[in-house]
């Protein structure tokens, strides 16, 4: 599928923005919105819809998730991943349910669409752990699951696959360490024990195969894998007798579990009644045989659902090809210009940024909406329309031979045909967000998240957007720290004298505009 030609250059800062996730981002979109710096609902009816329309999909899907009625849920989940593949909560329910329908290779690709916008979080290396497993690939789940334990390593979830993977890999040692660490923070994890019992087996210890098989069955008796091995444990010490009941229970809970029917057969030999093992033998038989048949339809069910899913992405290709033919046309008229940003997270400097640029001869572009007050003495600097430039990029080009400030969460939303030059402030996030919540309390306005998630947040977004700044072709970029202009004001003006030479001129009125006494919130 062809990309929209309007982020060609820039449109990995988009997803730079969306790095820790879809809870992240809103937790910093919030921040921004309750600071002022950007709009909080697009006035666009027909964006507003579709969001409303995919809300309620998604909550349809997770309704029919939560009723096991995964064919229903499908579709619908498909429709809101396709349409924001940015929302990591999209990405990993879709990939369960396509793991519950058994399209392990869809499920595994959702991840790894995923993972380009969203990067790797531990919950998408759970997710595709959990499809390795499925897939039998034991060592690719060991290798996501690694990389979960290097942030979380105290996850039940983590440590019960770990045990799973372990044990598929007859690494039983290993295997037994991660299962104790499941029973230690959930000691009535059924999973758990039946871990423990097939280790145990496998070791010749069938009695704490027995005990731990039957400690998994008094907590999930509806499990056929605890009564099958609880069987196992009592037949391999001979106690042939005590091990029919369970395997029996077994073949209850599940009619076509073929070891325990074989191994059932076996027992009744023992026993000396070769009658009941004969129909033993005979069911294992039938039940190969039928589940050979369930097998081959629900293959033939898979292929018909990805024939009629394929119609429905080939009109929804269709539809987005004829919108990206749209933005490339209006993208192709676009003259390449250039264009003075100074940028940064809210509260980092970039007001005091703007008006030494003034100072040294450079007009900015603002329009007084926001008077000056105890936050900003010196005033704030904004053009107020920049905050429409997510459903109107080209408005940038009103601020053609000006400075204008343009807040980082904004950065994505610029035009990629154009060329940048970025002067991004740069402060210790901790201040910033301290600088952030004193703007709030003036305001009367409570921040919606913890200081220290808005801490951690801000910090992941301010260093991909540089990190991406930085690799654009379309972007000089200056990074200039606050403490550092605020110590030392001529080292930073030289520095913008050599960035905008022959458009910027020092002097006196631009040292006079660094204040110290201005710096609070220093930490």
């Amino acid at each position: 599928m062809e990309s929209v030609p309007t982020w060609e250059t820039l449109g990995s800062i988009r997803k730079a923005r969306k790095g820790l996730g879809a809870g992240a981002d809103k937790a910093l979109l919030e921040q921004f919105v309750a600071l002022g710096y950007i709009d909080e609902i697009p006035d666009d009816p027909g964006q507003a819809a579709a969001e409303t329309n995919r809300e309620n999909d998604w909550n349809i899907a997770r309704a029919c998730m939560y009723g096991q009625r995964y064919e229903q849920a499908l579709p619908l989940l498909e429709n809101c991943f396709h349409a924001a593949p940015f929302r990591t909560d999209y990405a990993q329910v879709l990939a369960t349910c396509q793991m519950q329908l058994g399209l392990l290779d869809e499920a595994d690709a959702t991840v790894a669409k995923a993972a380009e916008t969203f990067g790797r979080t531990e919950q998408a290396d759970l997710v595709r752990a959990s499809i390795a497993i499925q897939k039998e690939d034991f060592h690719a789940a060991l290798e996501a699951l690694e990389r979960v334990r290097e942030k979380s390593p105290g996850e039940v979830q983590l440590q019960l696959m770990l045990a799973q993977s372990y044990q598929a890999l007859r690494r039983f040692s290993d295997a037994e360490t991660a299962a104790r660490a499941v029973l230690t923070a959930d000691p009535h994890n059924a999973q758990a024990f039946l871990v423990l019992a097939r280790g145990f087996l496998h070791a010749g210890r069938a009695e704490e195969a027995a005990d731990a098989a039957a400690e998994c069955i008094g907590l999930q008796f509806g499990n056929p894998q605890g009564h099958f091995l609880l069987g196992a444990a009592l037949a391999s010490q001979e106690q042939f007798e005590e091990a029919v009941r369970p395997l029996e229970n077994c073949l209850t809970l599940a009619p076509t579990f073929l070891r325990a029917q074989r191994l059932l057969a076996r027992v009744y030999r023992r026993l000396g009644q070769r009658d009941r093992a004969a129909v033993c033998e005979s069911q294992a038989f039938t039940a190969l045989h039928d589940l050979r048949q369930e097998q081959a339809a629900a293959e033939a069910a898979v292929r018909e659902q990805a024939g009629a899913r394929a119609a429905v992405r080939a009109e929804a290709d269709r539809i987005r090809q004829i919108e990206i033919d749209r933005q490339k046309a209006e993208y192709d008229a676009i003259e390449p210009k250039d264009f003075l940003i100074v940028s940064g997270l809210p509260r980092s400097g970039t007001s005091l940024m703007m008006q030494i640029l003034r100072a040294g001869g450079i007009e900015p572009l603002t329009d007084a909406k926001r008077a000056a007050d105890e936050d900003n003495p010196e005033g704030y600097w904004e053009w107020d329309d920049i905050k429409k430039l997510p459903k109107n990029p080209r408005l940038i080009e009103q601020a053609e031979g000006k400075a204008v400030k343009v807040i980082s969460a904004l950065l994505p939303n610029l035009p990629g045909k154009h060329r940048y030059t970025i002067i991004y402030m740069v402060r210790p996030t901790e201040q910033v967000v301290d600088s952030q919540w004193a703007m709030l309390a003036r305001k009367g306005t409570q921040p919606k998240s913890e200081k220290k998630h808005l801490i951690e947040v801000q910090e992941h977004h301010s260093q991909q957007i540089r990190e991406v700044l930085k690799k654009s072709e379309r972007v000089t970029l200056l990074e200039v720290s606050f403490p550092d202009l605020v110590a030392d004001p001529e080292a930073v003006i030289a520095k913008l004298a050599e960035l905008l030479p022959g458009r910027f001129t020092p002097g006196p009125a631009v040292t006079a505009c660094v204040k110290p006494a201005l710096y609070r919130n220093r930490g």
